[in-house]
């Protein structure tokens, strides 16, 4: 009964740059949240189109199925737009949410935000500023 899989984030910060740096992002951020950051509890989702009727209005990570249909987490688990627990053993999304501070102001605040149409703030950038961390499991990919 699978309609997609609902796969969580892990939110990259800014790894101290203020300006952005030299060469591509996997090398240049690598410093994250804690896993139970609260934003790492969204999902996107990877979706059957064949058993989407649509996606919520006030939300694009969590879709409307046709009856029978759910969104299932790595676990198989039924959970729909935001996880009770973060999962990311099998799977995961890495959210460069902020980047470089320059970047951040440059181009994200002037693009918005795709829930609420609107401009995002310093506020964002300080909230989802995450450090704690060092990931570099990526690059192990490449």
């Amino acid at each position: 009964n699978a309609g997609g899989l609902g796969v969580n984030w892990l939110i990259f910060g800014s790894s101290g740059h203020e300006t952005k740096p030299e060469g591509g992002v996997l090398e240049n951020f690598t410093r994250c949240s804690e896993k139970n950051f609260g934003p790492n509890h969204f999902v996107k989702t990877i979706v059957d189109t064949f058993k989407v009727l649509c996606f919520k209005p006030i939300s694009p990570h969590a879709p409307f199925y046709y009856t029978g249909f759910y969104n299932m987490n790595e676990n198989g688990d039924i959970e729909n737009g935001y996880t009770k627990q973060v999962h990311f053993d099998k799977i995961r999304i890495n959210h460069y949410f902020c980047k470089s501070k320059e970047e951040y102001i440059t181009m994200k605040m002037k693009r918005g935000d795709v829930n609420f149409d609107n401009f995002r703030s310093m506020r964002d950038f300080n909230g989802h500023d995450r450090n704690e961390c060092e990931d570099t499991e990526i690059l192990s990919h490449i």
